[in-house]
């Protein structure tokens, strides 16, 4: 019984663990951070109106003038001073923060915050600290340093056009990095922010709201502390029902950012009410700029354990990923990922992969697509190799899956490469267990592996090489020596048996 155990653990992925299989985030990272429109900007610039044009009566000032005004007790000229700041910092091209930083505006604009007689004061000169936390992180510590937080909180939770400004500075700070992030969070921003994640907010200030959370959600090492960020997750849930594209897409964001790290975080956001329906019906949403993170998001849930896996099925989501397998190749590889992690769970979770139609379309990304979506499909046929059953097994090469899969053999990408050796060897273990190796050595060769193998004896990786001639030395020698091969476990599985295919 314990050798039987052994062998089952030999090519079963219940011998390794989900855990182990599933891939996070991790790996994909290094790419993913390029992709830097996807993901929304971390920080943004508040442009001045083309439709605004100074009153004649207003010259244009220098930095030093600017200062020297926000320092009059003239809250009119305070206010055109802010104004012509909140201008030149709003420039399209260079914008002079460095200059304003240096000539000392920070200070003024800030004491300009505690003006509650005089709101457009108060939102020139948010608008203004906005443009220099845009900045570098220089720019940024500077509005820190110069005690805007607390500021900028209190006045986001008044609402209006104003807070409005001050949830846009916030979300530029918090863009900035981790140590911001949770500067402001220990400051108490949420509980002026989650009022403001509802559908009857006005949508440019909900827009904001929401690019802010999503903000505050981003960013690793450290990831956020979850428990400061997650009250807002029933009033995100709600708002994946509205149609405003932004708000969506960055719900779905922050979404990504909560649901890729450790199971107790996804468990968190999958159990918020109504939350993981409504993120699967965005699966299927027309514009991509909404569909990619809520894929992202859904696939870092397959991340999970099996539990955190099989509500992601029950909510039927492996039709849409299926569909999102032809669509772009940013959207394709993320499906692909997806899948993959379905792949390496359990034989009934492998098995409403195949019953929902996904192993045709992987087969077209192993042909059609770049590498980096053909590697993401070479995982998931690969994870399928280690823990599919016969029945399983015998639907992957039903789908001519096998030569897209072996041509993958002669990629550049190295990975790609050991990524199929691995799964070659799995399904040759299999083959032995089911006593089916002629019939796949002969399949192997019939498609070329075999000498794309045997080429790969000469590769320069070690890992390529060394996987190459365990392949040949055990499946592919002239003489084999059938008291090697693992005995049948007759007991489990009845061969079927046809001339044209291979069964196991």
């Amino acid at each position: 019984m314990a050798e039987r155990t052994s062998r089952l653990s030999s090519y079963k992925n219940a011998g390794q663990g989900t855990t182990e299989l599933r891939r996070k985030r991790a790996e994909l990272s290094v790419a993913l951070r390029k992709q830097a429109r996807d993901e929304q900007l971390l920080k943004r610039r508040a442009m001045s109106p083309e439709t605004e044009t100074p009153v004649e009566t207003e010259k244009v000032m220098t930095p030093e003038e600017i200062l020297e005004e926000l320092k009059s007790q003239d809250l009119t000229r305070k206010t055109n001073a802010a104004r012509a700041a909140r201008r030149m910092l709003s420039r399209e091209q260079k914008p002079p923060i460095s200059i304003m930083v240096n000539a000392g505006v920070i200070k003024p604009l800030v004491e300009a915050l505690d003006h509650d007689e005089c709101s457009d004061l108060q939102f020139e000169a948010a608008w203004a600290l906005t443009n220099i936390a845009s900045g570098t992180r220089q720019h940024t510590m500077a509005v820190v340093d110069g005690g805007a937080v607390p500021k900028l909180i209190s006045l986001l939770g008044q609402g209006g056009v104003v807070g409005e400004q001050c949830a846009w500075a916030l979300g530029n700070i918090a863009g900035d990095g981790p140590e911001t992030r949770d500067m402001i969070l220990n400051a108490g921003i949420m509980q002026a922010l989650v009022p403001l994640l509802n559908a009857q907010t006005p949508t440019s200030q909900l827009r904001i709201a929401v690019w802010t959370y999503s903000n505050l959600c981003r960013n690793k090492n450290p990831l956020v502390q979850f428990d400061l960020v997650a009250p807002a997750l029933p009033y995100i849930s709600d708002l994946l029902e509205i149609s405003d594209q932004d708000v969506l897409a960055d719900s779905c964001w922050a979404l990504s950012y909560l649901t890729d790290g450790p199971n107790e975080r996804i468990e968190g956001v999958q159990t918020t009410r109504h939350l993981l329906p409504r993120l699967v019906s965005l699966l299927e949403h027309p514009a991509p700029a909404v569909a990619t993170p809520a894929l992202r998001a859904l696939g870092n849930m397959l991340t999970g354990s099996d539990i955190q896996t099989d509500r992601c099925l029950d909510a039927d989501c492996l039709k849409p990923i299926s569909r999102l397998l032809s669509a772009s190749p940013a959207l394709s590889k993320e499906a692909a990922w997806a899948c993959s992690n379905v792949f390496a769970g359990t034989a009934p979770q492998i098995q409403r992969a195949i019953d929902s139609g996904v192993l045709e379309p992987i087969a077209r990304v192993l042909v059609h697509h770049d590498i980096k979506c053909q590697k993401e499909a070479a995982w998931a046929i690969t994870n399928l190799c280690l823990g599919g059953t016969p029945e399983q097994l015998d639907a992957m090469l039903s789908c001519d899956i096998l030569s897209p899969y072996c041509a993958l053999l002669q990629a550049r990408d190295h990975r790609a490469i050991i990524v199929v050796l691995d799964g070659l060897t799995h399904l040759l273990q299999a083959a032995a267990k089911y006593d089916q190796v002629r019939g796949m050595c002969i399949k192997l060769e019939e498609i070329g592996a075999l000498d794309q193998i045997e080429n790969l004896q000469q590769h320069e990786n070690e890992q390529i090489y060394k996987k190459s001639i365990h392949i040949l030395d055990s499946y592919f020698m002239e003489e084999e020596d059938a008291s090697t091969q693992p005995a049948h476990d007759h007991e489990q599985y009845q061969f079927r048996t046809n001339d044209a295919a291979i069964h196991f």
